[in-house]
């Protein structure tokens, strides 16, 4: 097995980001109360009655697989595996939130159609890839608190959008380990997304790497995107290929870097870079006219930074060290720019600001006309802004009852 550690940063990052924003350690124990049995008991009856459980008495050979991978990987927890008759080449885990009952594995019967032993013991690596890393926690989590992405913050949004694809990579390292056949981890991953028997067409695996540093490169130079919650074939493949080569970790990590960079493009957008230095600086200029940031103010900047970049608290002090001022009319600058139609929007990022606190300076007022007038925004469109801005965020005053 690769004496390498399997552990991505930025998955760590972001678990650590998602968990902490989400109270995890509070939300997840309500959640366990609130629907775990619920779920996993109606998980489970899902599975014992409409799919095929394995045992050793009953498909003993692949039974015998996945205790092998299970072993092999160290993973001491108890799993329950199961076949479900699905054409669909797939796989998925569940894990459960009661210590006294397995977690599953369903294993859809269109993957034993196409893939060999090696294949599936990269799949079942991976699957279990994600208990380790414990990926379904998180997402599971996620769900619990945002029913409706709608009433998802886009800080959470976008980091979500970004856990999911980086923890495919994490479990990938996994499915490598489980079966320590590169090969095998790559031809999977082509017949799982093109449902083709390789073997049977000749398609070589000389002829798939080929094909897959051709597809890279077309993301290497920021021409693709990827809109689903699994990176595109052409950086896990990579990612899988450095971990399986990689001589050292520094190597490793290092020979990530871009693939790293590459999805992040995915989620941020170029113009983010610039977004984020305003609304740190902007946040900055509105929080001091009256002397003083208090918490709601630094919470209200925190969280719209956290839109645009991966570490805001970071990106604020950062800013704040430097010129703020000049920050502040370069980001303006650089944003419109790119797009002449972000003046309004800049306006109403400051008036949200200057509502944080729940109160409403003077010179908060002055700042918001003075910068949109700055912008070419007559006084009545940003009164407009600043009234909606009142029947939305205004709070009373109680000192006022004095």
């Amino acid at each position: 097995m690769r004496t390498l550690d399997p552990t991505i940063p930025l998955h760590t990052l972001l678990w650590n980001q998602i968990s902490g924003c989400l109270q995890a350690s509070s939300t997840y124990a309500l959640l366990c109360q609130r629907e775990g049995d619920e779920v996993d008991v109606t998980m489970r009856s899902v599975m014992e009655g409409n799919s095929l459980k394995v045992d050793d008495q009953l498909l003993g050979d692949f039974y015998a697989l996945c205790m092998e991978v299970k072993d092999k990987l160290q993973f001491k927890e108890d799993i329950d595996f199961y076949i479900t008759g699905n054409s669909e080449v797939n796989a998925m885990s569940f894990a459960s939130t009661d210590s006294n009952r397995p977690h599953i594995i369903e294993i859809n019967s269109g993957l034993f159609n196409l893939m060999n032993r090696e294949e599936l013991k990269f799949v079942i690596g991976h699957e279990i890839g994600h208990l380790i890393n414990q990926d379904t926690v998180i997402l599971r989590l996620f769900q619990f608190v945002y029913p409706d992405d709608d009433a998802c913050p886009a800080f959470m949004s976008k980091r979500i959008a970004l856990f999911r694809q980086i923890a495919e990579l994490g479990a990938d390292r996994y499915g490598f380990m489980a079966c320590e056949n590169l090969d095998a981890c790559i031809t999977s991953i082509f017949k799982i997304a093109s449902g083709l028997f390789l073997d049977k067409m000749n398609v070589s695996i000389d002829t798939l790497i080929k094909e897959n540093q051709q597809r890279l490169e077309y993301f290497l130079k920021d021409k693709g995107k990827s809109e689903g919650s699994h990176p595109v074939n052409p950086i896990r493949i990579q990612a899988m290929s450095l971990f399986a080569k990689a001589k050292t970790q520094k190597a490793l990590n290092e020979g990530m870097d871009e693939l790293v960079g590459i999805m992040q493009t995915f989620i941020y957008e170029p113009i983010d870079q610039h977004l984020s230095a305003f609304v740190a600086s902007a946040g900055l200029l509105m929080a001091g006219i009256d002397g003083k940031r208090n918490k709601n103010e630094n919470d209200a900047i925190i969280s719209q930074l956290g839109s645009f970049c991966l570490l805001p608290i970071h990106e604020l002090r950062q800013i704040e060290k430097g010129d703020v001022g000049k920050t502040f009319n370069d980001s303006v600058q650089a944003i419109l720019d790119l797009d002449s139609s972000m003046r309004m929007p800049l306006v109403g990022y400051v008036i949200d600001v200057a509502f944080a606190d729940g109160k409403l300076e003077e010179g908060e007022i002055e700042f918001i006309y003075k910068f949109a007038n700055s912008l070419g925004i007559p006084n009545e469109e940003t009164s407009k802004a600043m009234h909606l801005a009142i029947i939305q965020k205004f709070r009373p005053d109680i000192n006022g009852l004095k």
